[in-house]
């Protein structure tokens, strides 16, 4: 597989992301008296094989992190960043599945090799004034997904990032037990267990993509937003549950 030519490919197609960015747990607060919230918020194109492309919303601040489908009153996930705990919210059947924090994986055993390979091009369009770099991670020899990253671009929406990712990645230790031996490969293990947000390490990613049919692509951001207080809370009356209930 010519490699070269794929990251040349992702870096040069930057310049058509370019034109779309804009170049600028679960523990509910108090609302008696709402004060207006600003969060960060950003706009992505995400695709799984076999499915359409659909929109994906983050809207990230010093408390929260949320995901949703671009709309206030859809489901969504959100974690409290300072607990780690995690909500997934589904109004059809006003529930609840509340993912309690869980200790820490181990750090990754010595018979995994995690290496990346990096490509920088000079020539390419810059993002916010921040050059782009395209990394390859690769586990054992296999590469197991790609991406471009911004170093330097919305650290803090990255910091929040690795946080779920590393709590989704815990709770994935915690049930290593139960997985079965054929689905434990060095990517699986490195991307979802040991090592959930290395793609996170040198910046935020603008495009990812594994060879599943994963696709995640950054189409517009805004820093500083208002938003909607109740955005980052979570609905009364609705069932509460943890997983295996």
């Amino acid at each position: 597989m010519n490699t070269t030519g794929v990251g040349m490919t992702c870096l040069v197609g930057v310049h058509v992301l370019l034109n779309l960015l804009l170049a600028a747990g679960c523990t509910p607060p108090d609302h008696n008296k709402p004060e207006p919230v600003t969060a960060t918020v950003l706009s992505y194109r995400e695709q799984e094989a076999g499915v359409q492309p659909y929109p994906l919303r983050i809207l990230v601040n010093e408390k929260y992190l949320r995901f949703d489908d671009g709309t206030d009153g859809s489901d969504y996930m959100l974690m409290d960043r300072a607990s780690g705990s995690i909500c997934s919210v589904n109004h059809d059947d006003r529930s609840i599945l509340v993912i309690p924090v869980h200790a820490a994986a181990r750090p990754p055993p010595a018979d995994l090799r995690l290496t990346e390979e990096r490509q920088s091009d000079a020539s390419a369009p810059p993002i916010a004034g921040k050059q782009p770099l395209y990394i390859r991670f690769l586990a054992n020899g296999s590469v197991c997904y790609q991406a471009v990253v911004v170093p330097g671009l919305l650290e803090e929406v990255s910091a929040a990032l690795a946080e779920y990712a590393i709590a989704l990645g815990n709770r994935q230790f915690s049930e290593m037990a139960s997985l079965p031996e054929e689905m434990r490969t060095p990517c699986l293990l490195s991307r979802h267990v040991f090592s959930p947000a290395r793609h996170l390490r040198d910046g935020l990613p603008v495009q990812e993509w594994d060879e599943s049919g994963y696709r995640r692509m950054l189409v517009d951001y805004r820093g500083k937003q208002i938003v909607d207080p109740s955005v980052f809370r979570l609905p009364e009356g609705y069932e509460q549950f943890q997983p295996g209930e």
